[in-house]
């Protein structure tokens, strides 16, 4: 991270977008909010779980001088609307498409962050004719063999977002907020700002929170979820898309090794990994960030 960003953490993330605008699209009957900005070749990006579009706010108007970028809340997250019962990867490729139709996007990159990178290469498997490319950031739900420790890292990760992710449900406060969002960090202290915890707390307390599916918003991920929707080696294989699999060397939910090893399934992926960052290194190393997934969509296959 260079020295300018260090010192500008504090910077409010509307100062971060100023520039972007806020739309709402009708998806399929979801109404659906995206923060966008530039022209070009359209990149959607997508959150975590129990996260929001705000999650690339650092992000937006710099990739936006290059491309149309769209940073959405996922279905049943943030300002989004949901549906009733559970949501899994259908529901979740369904709504992006809907949100592709409603936008009038053809075709775009697609990015996303954990629960988005999983999102991601689901929507290209099932709609590979909408993608022109696939970025995962630390995504979720591979399923591949590892060494014993990697895979035992890979679950005490999993478990203590499982434990802080109930504490949350049980007892919702903005210090568990805090809490649980200090998972997402190498070094919450350092990149874990206020303001951000408060747009998750305020999020959280709008009706359609309360309301929305186990599993998204405050509910974080349940044990009956975990394993739905899981990307093994059968299903890598298929992913035909040029591919980034971007990693940190302390994502706290699959440690690297899970990611090296996936990427060996994929026929056409490159693997980068970013120091220092935790599970947003979207947030917390903005610069090498920008670079890498700039540099990443700019090259042609």
């Amino acid at each position: 991270m260079t020295v300018r960003e260090q010192t500008s953490n504090d910077e409010s993330l509307w100062l971060r977008l100023l520039g972007s605008e806020t739309r709402y699209y009708d998806a399929g009957g979801v109404r659906t909010r995206s923060i966008e900005a530039g022209t070009g070749e359209s990149l959607i990006l997508l959150h975590g779980i129990g996260g929001h579009a705000e999650t690339y706010a650092r992000n937006v108007m710099p990739l936006a001088a290059r491309y149309r970028v769209h940073a959405i809340d996922s279905l049943g997250h943030g300002l989004t609307g949901s549906i009733d019962g559970p949501i899994t990867h259908v529901e979740y490729v369904k709504h992006l498409i809907d949100f592709m139709d409603a936008a009038g996007i053809a075709r775009a990159h697609i990015g996303g962050e954990s629960l988005g990178g999983w999102t991601a290469i689901w929507a290209a498997l099932l709609h590979p004719e909408r993608f022109i490319t696939v970025i995962n950031i630390v995504g979720a739900k591979f399923k591949v063999d590892v060494d014993a420790e990697s895979a035992r890292r890979t679950m005490a990760g999993r478990n203590e977002l499982q434990r802080l992710s109930q504490q949350l449900r049980m007892n919702p406060t903005r210090d568990n907020v805090r809490a649980r969002m200090a998972w997402l960090f190498h070094n919450p202290d350092r990149d874990l700002t206020d303001e951000l915890v408060d747009l998750r707390w305020k999020l959280y307390q709008q009706e359609a929170a309360i309301k929305a599916p186990v599993g998204t918003r405050i509910a974080g991920p349940v044990p009956s979820d975990l394993d739905e929707g899981m990307l093994g080696p059968d299903l890598l294989e298929k992913l035909t898309h040029r591919t980034l699999v971007l990693w940190t060397d302390h994502n706290p939910s699959q440690v690297a090794a899970v990611a090296e090893k996936a990427v060996t399934y994929m026929p056409n992926a490159e693997y980068r990994i970013m120091k220092d960052c935790g599970h947003w290194p979207q947030w917390e190393d903005v610069s090498t960030f920008n670079e890498i997934v700039t540099s990443f969509l700019s090259r042609k296959p």
